[in-house]
């Protein structure tokens, strides 16, 4: 990614994982969601007049998500980032060490279209210097997939 306002690029590698815990029945699926990636960021040669630059950051993210009906969802989220050390014109900020809790709800409003909410805070912030996160998120998600299928139909 680029983002104009950072001045730098930015990119995450990752391999998601997800692990299906008991029967694959619509409305009754529970799976464990396991995300570990690497973060990479470019140097910001313009950051205030100084130069910024960020060691990689690993992130792991774990959600155990169970199905209440064959379209609504709810998931158990975790995720631990490390690493992330920031320099800025050669004086070293402190590495991120973070561990954060939260949930989701999530709601299909069509095959391709879902809705999602959750809530996440960190749970190791209790010195001053610690990154501190409560978030309240909300998302719409479209999947292409009946669209794409229609269009390999076509094809045929």
């Amino acid at each position: 990614g680029l983002n104009l306002g950072q001045n730098r690029w930015y990119g995450r590698v990752g391999a998601p994982t997800i692990l299906q815990l008991g029967g694959w029945v619509p409305g009754r699926r529970t799976t464990l969601e396991l995300l570990p990636s690497l973060w990479l960021f470019g140097p910001n040669s313009d950051f205030v007049g100084t130069r910024l630059e960020t060691d990689p950051m690993f992130q792991l993210e774990g959600h155990l998500t169970r199905d209440l009906t064959e379209g609504l969802w709810v998931a158990l989220d975790g995720t631990w980032v490390t690493g992330g050390r920031s320099t800025i014109d050669g004086v070293e900020g402190e590495a991120l060490n973070n561990l954060g809790v939260g949930a989701t709800l999530g709601f299909h409003l069509s095959e391709n279209l879902q809705l999602t909410t959750g809530y996440m805070a960190t749970v190791n912030d209790g010195d001053p210097n610690d990154l501190r996160l409560d978030g309240f998120k909300i998302s719409m998600v479209y999947g292409w997939h009946p669209l794409i299928e229609g269009i390999k139909r076509l094809g045929e």
